[in-house]
């Protein structure tokens, strides 16, 4: 928009159109938008009052949701107005705020275009659960994988994922491939946001964002392959990451990409930011060579001591041992401080979730943690599981696209988790439990 008035003048005219298209149908609707292309929403950062939205239109646009509890929308309130701008890409994040706790919400989404209000599009309606409240001990499900590669599409484990009726998916790095094919590598923002539109055309996603909510965080691959702090497109790479991504922003750290989800008192997910805050993989391990860097690992570290719950799910993206420099193996001291740190204060029931070696595993550390593998979505799969035959490895397979579905619950008064390893065809390869 060139300035503000325009777009207040812009807004009005969008609500007058809003009254036309509330009487027609989502379909008809949508050849009303003639050329208007909308992209979403994603809804991600749930909490037990609120979420995000994520929207893109491919051109200046002005989006709202229409949100209640009930699918027919019949008592249904609606967000502010929010402007889709070049300086964005198009995107936008719409918070919805005031939400119940563990309650399940419906919602549809409304585009006008900002230029030519008649071309109004109105999308089908979704679903999403919100968190219990905080002190409350009740039953969650989720899944998780990561590494989704455009070349690979179609996205058919999105698919086996829906089926499984998530409270939320866990997209754990590696989201695009800005590196690879199909296109140039990118190296512009225009090319990464081309990146993350190429994967959003994938249909079996689209069906899983309308059922569940997402938490996300990045990896390698959203930069360049093995990246860490020194890249030089880090800047331009996160960039794009946060605009197609719902993700919340924190007060005056607007580069912050680590935090933390409660899901009542059964389970706390931290997800961890693996790339901006590393030293480069080359560099000789030792006390000065850090994955999360100072302020990250101490914020974990408060974060764990200070959390409820009786599940503690890190998140880290790179698997703990036995793979290159490139996983915690290069980074041997920050590690053993790190697991240390959680065996010396007694923290029970943490589990480590990565992916990105594009193999399943479950292992059990010396160090009295778990940890979790899980993936590919969709790209190459490992044609062998690395771990090897080790002490440790409870379960590892290679060759497959795979997720992880989670069960926290309670058996009697005693609290459980329980992990599976499914593959794209919905087949339970392995399940473990913890404690």
């Amino acid at each position: 928009m060139r300035n503000r008035r325009e777009m207040f003048l812009a807004i009005l005219a969008c609500l007058a159109m809003e009254a036309i298209a509330r009487t027609v149908t989502p379909t008809k609707a949508a050849r009303i938008a003639q050329e208007l292309s909308v992209v979403g929403p994603i809804v991600g950062e749930v909490t037990e009052d609120g979420a995000l939205l994520w929207v893109r239109a491919d051109r200046e646009a002005i989006a709202h949701i229409e949100y209640g509890t009930d699918a027919e929308l019949t008592t249904a309130r609606f967000t502010d107005r929010v402007p889709l701008t070049s300086e964005r890409g198009f995107t936008a994040a719409v918070r919805l705020g005031g939400l119940m706790p563990r309650t399940r919400y419906f919602y549809r989404l409304h585009v006008c275009d900002a230029r030519a209000p008649s071309r109004t599009f109105v999308g089908p309606v979704g679903q999403f659960v919100t968190a219990p409240e905080e002190d409350e001990w009740a039953p969650v499900t989720f899944a998780y994988s990561g590494d989704a590669g455009q070349a690979y599409q179609p996205f058919r484990l999105f698919d086996a994922v829906r089926l499984q009726q998530p409270d939320f998916f866990l997209f754990l790095g590696d989201t695009i491939y800005a590196d690879q094919g199909p296109g140039p590598v990118a190296k512009t923002l225009e090319q990464y946001r081309q990146k993350y539109l190429g994967n959003r055309e994938d249909a079996a996603f689209e069906r899983l964002t309308r059922e569940t909510s997402f938490y996300v965080i990045w990896d390698d691959h959203e930069i360049a392959n093995n990246a860490n702090r020194t890249h030089p497109r880090l800047p331009v790479a996160r960039q794009a990451f946060l605009e197609y991504w719902p993700i919340r922003g924190e007060e005056g750290e607007g580069v912050r990409l680590y935090r933390s989800f409660r899901w009542g008192r059964a389970l706390e997910l931290f997800l961890l930011d693996c790339r901006q805050y590393r030293s480069p993989q080359a560099e000789k391990d030792g006390p000065s060579k850090t994955m999360l860097g100072a302020e990250q690992k101490a914020w974990l570290k408060a974060a764990l001591l200070a959390s409820p719950a009786s599940f503690k799910f890190i998140a880290t993206t790179v698997p703990l041992k036995y793979h290159s420099r490139d996983s915690w193996e290069g980074y041997r001291t920050e590690r053993r401080e790190l697991l240390e740190f959680i065996r010396a204060h007694g923290l029970s029931n943490v589990i480590f979730l990565s992916a990105d070696v594009h193999y399943a595993a479950v292992l059990r550390h010396v160090e009295d943690v778990v940890e979790i593998i899980a993936g590919p979505i969709a790209q190459f799969p490992s044609p062998v599981a690395l771990v090897g035959r080790r002490p440790e490895v409870e379960f590892a397979a290679a060759g497959a696209y795979t997720y992880a579905l989670v069960r926290v619950f309670r058996e009697g008064d005693i609290p459980r988790a329980e992990i599976s390893i499914f593959n794209a065809a919905g087949k339970r390869l392995h399940a473990t439990r913890v404690p």
